[in-house]
C-alpha cells in the first residue's frame, strides 16, 4: 500500500508542478503578445520584461491559478490511471479507490496551507511592488487603521474610499512649505470627487499655521463646503487598491477601525474571508476532480469528463462572484459567502465521490 500511495502522491505532485509551470509560461506569452508595446516602453531590456512578468503574474493570476492547477492535476492523476485500467487493477487487488486517493487529498491539503503562506508573502509583496511601480513616488502606507501617501508638498490621509460613488471618508490633508513645515491642514468626514477630479470637502475644518512661528496657535475655520483640486483620477484608484494590499492582520485592523467609526464593513469582511478561504479551494478543487477521474474508468474518455469539470469550475467562480456582488450591495451576512460557496461545492463533491464507481 505504501508503494501505491507514493505512486499517486508522486503523480499528483509531478502533474501539479508541470501544469503550473506550463500555465505560467502560457500566461507570460499572452501578456507579452497583448501588452508588448507597453512593456517595451516601460520595461526596456530583458531584465525589465522579466521583472514585469514576475510581478504581474503573482499579482493578477496566482490566487486563481493554483486552485485550478490542483483541479487539473487531481483529474489527470486519477483519470489517466482509470483509462489505463490501473484503477481496475487496484480494485481487483482488494484496495478501495477511496483509499487510493488519500495521498492526493493529503498533498492538496498541504498545498492549501502553502498557498496561504504564499499569499501573505510572495503575492502580497508582488502586489505592493506592482502598485508602487505603476504609481512611482506615491507609495501608500497603512498606519493605525488608515492609508497615508505623500505627493509633492502635500500629505493625504484617507480612512475609507468608495470607488462607485467617488466618496472618501475620514479625510485629512496636510500642506507643507518647501522646507517641510506645516502650513495648512484640512479635515472632513466626507469628501466627494467630481468628474474634474476636484475634492469637495463637506463641513471641513481648516487650520492655518504660520511656519515662521511654530509655537503660535493656528487659525481655525469651519466651512460648510470647499473645493480643492488635489489629485487625478489615478490617485483614487490607488487608494481603492490599498485594502487589497494589506496583510490579513492589517486587514483585520482596518475593519476594526472602520467599525469603530460606525461604517459598513461588509465588503472588507468579505475580502478578509475570501483571502482566508481561497487557499482552501486547492483542496476542494482536488476533491471535486477525483470523482470525475474515477468515472473515466467506465467511459474511458477524458474529454467528456474534462468538459464536466470545466462546467463545475465555471459554476464555482460564478457563485463566488455572485456572493461578492451581494456583499457589495450592503448585506453584512454575505461576508461569509466565500465559506458558504466552498461548503456547497464540498458537499456536491462528497455526493459525487460517494456515487463514484467502487
Amino acid at each position: 500500500m505504501r508503494i501505491l500511495s507514493r505512486y499517486f502522491l508522486g503523480s499528483y505532485l509531478n502533474l501539479f508542478v508541470t501544469i503550473l509551470f506550463a500555465s505560467m509560461i502560457t500566461i507570460a506569452i499572452v501578456e507579452l503578445l497583448l501588452n508588448f508595446d507597453e512593456i517595451m516602453d516601460d520595461h526596456a531590456g530583458f531584465t525589465g520584461v522579466m521583472t514585469y512578468l514576475f510581478l504581474r503574474i503573482p499579482t493578477y493570476y496566482f490566487r486563481d491559478l493554483i486552485p485550478a492547477t490542483s483541479f487539473a492535476a487531481a483529474f489527470f492523476c486519477v483519470g489517466l490511471a482509470a483509462r489505463a485500467r490501473e484503477v481496475t487493477a487496484i480494485k481487483t487487488g482488494g484496495v478501495s479507490p477511496r483509499r487510493m486517493v488519500v495521498p492526493i487529498l493529503a498533498a492538496a491539503a498541504a498545498i492549501s496551507l502553502a498557498t496561504l503562506v504564499l499569499d501573505e508573502t510572495l503575492v502580497l509583496s508582488a502586489t505592493r511592488e506592482w502598485n508602487r511601480r505603476e504609481n512611482p513616488g506615491e507609495e501608500v502606507t497603512f498606519r493605525r487603521g488608515s492609508f497615508w501617501y505623500h505627493r509633492g508638498d502635500t500629505i493625504y490621509n484617507v480612512g475609507e474610499t468608495d470607488r462607485e460613488s467617488k466618496t472618501l471618508h475620514g479625510v485629512r490633508v496636510f500642506e507643507t512649505n518647501p522646507r517641510g513645515r506645516l502650513g495648512r491642514s484640512l479635515r472632513a468626514d466626507v469628501v466627494r470627487i467630481d468628474e474634474n477630479h476636484r475634492w469637495h470637502f463637506q463641513d471641513a475644518t481648516v487650520r492655518t499655521f504660520d511656519p515662521s512661528r511654530p509655537s503660535a496657535a493656528p487659525l481655525v475655520e469651519r466651512r460648510e463646503e470647499m473645493i480643492l483640486a488635489v489629485v487625478a483620477e489615478r490617485d483614487l484608484a490607488l487608494l481603492e487598491a490599498g485594502a487589497r494590499t494589506l496583510s490579513l492582520f492589517e486587514l483585520g485592523e482596518y475593519i476594526r477601525a472602520r467599525s469603530e467609526e460606525g461604517r459598513n464593513t461588509a465588503r472588507y469582511r468579505e475580502m478578509l474571508h475570501a483571502r482566508l478561504s481561497d487557499p482552501l479551494a486547492v483542496l476542494v478543487f482536488a476533491f471535486l476532480a477525483i470523482p470525475l477521474g474515477l468515472r473515466v474508468e467506465q467511459r474511458r474518455s477524458l474529454a467528456s469528463a474534462a468538459v464536466v469539470g470545466i462546467v463545475i469550475l465555471g459554476l464555482f467562480y460564478t457563485a463566488r462572484t455572485a456572493a461578492s456582488m451581494i456583499t457589495a450591495g450592503g448585506m453584512g451576512g454575505a461576508a461569509f459567502g466565500p465559506w458558504l460557496v466552498l461548503a456547497a461545492f464540498t458537499g456536491f463533491g462528497a455526493v459525487r465521490f460517494a456515487r463514484a464507481p467502487r
